[in-house]
């Protein structure tokens, strides 16, 4: 049967790159479990659902009864290699210096190669206050944080201050050692920060709204 990607689901695209990135990554197929686990599926039976429909047009093939026998029949040209970005559980000052422990990351959410070309150093986070709502971006939105950045005026960054996570719009401080993070409504009603009190933990490259 001729492998069949134009007819593919939005659904089955993305369980296909994520076999096709996991075989790259592990050198051996996913399990059922962990395509649920990469996708978001929680029930087996959801994810068989889609593996049979994979296979009936093609793209894929299994050995029946057996484990890790999901075989790409071909390379998808028309769609680009996902990466997986790791979703955390939350920023602080526990988790701060280990961000990707397995204990934090929630699950990994396949995106564009092309839209997040520094993928690497990036990470996902709910948004932790409305602060920039006017701005945009609202509580629980989910935000791409780079990890690696240079900083300019006015980006946004994702920031530890005492026990609170804030996102901050940053700007150079008047005095010397001291930053200004500006909010659009700020409940904490403080703008300068000396350098000791906050620790950067990346800047914001992307964010995703659910309705």
């Amino acid at each position: 049967m001729p492998a069949d990607f134009i007819s593919l689901t939005a659904k089955q695209k993305k369980v296909y790159t994520a076999i096709e990135a996991f075989i790259k990554a592990k050198g051996i197929p996913p399990t059922v479990r962990e395509i649920g686990e990469m996708v978001g599926e929680k029930t087996p039976g959801a994810v068989q659902g889609i593996l049979n429909r994979l296979e009936q047009k093609g793209v894929i093939k299994r050995e029946i009864g057996m484990a890790r026998s999901i075989q790409l029949i071909q390379e998808n040209t028309n769609y680009p290699a996902p990466v997986y970005i790791p979703e955390i559980k939350k920023v602080s000052r526990r988790s701060a210096n280990d961000l990707l422990s397995i204990y934090n990351i929630n699950k990994y959410q396949p995106l564009s190669s092309d839209w997040v070309p520094s993928h690497e150093s990036c990470f996902l986070v709910k948004c932790p206050d409305g602060s920039l709502k006017e701005s945009g971006i609202n509580y629980n939105d989910i935000l791409v944080i780079d990890r690696n950045y240079v900083l300019n005026e006015g980006d946004i960054l994702l920031v530890l201050y005492e026990n609170h996570t804030l996102l901050r719009r940053y700007y150079q401080g008047s005095q010397k050692d001291y930053i200004k993070l500006k909010a659009d409504s700020d409940l904490l009603n403080k703008e300068d920060f000396a350098l000791e009190e906050v620790l950067i933990i990346g800047k914001l490259a992307g964010k995703f709204t659910r309705y």
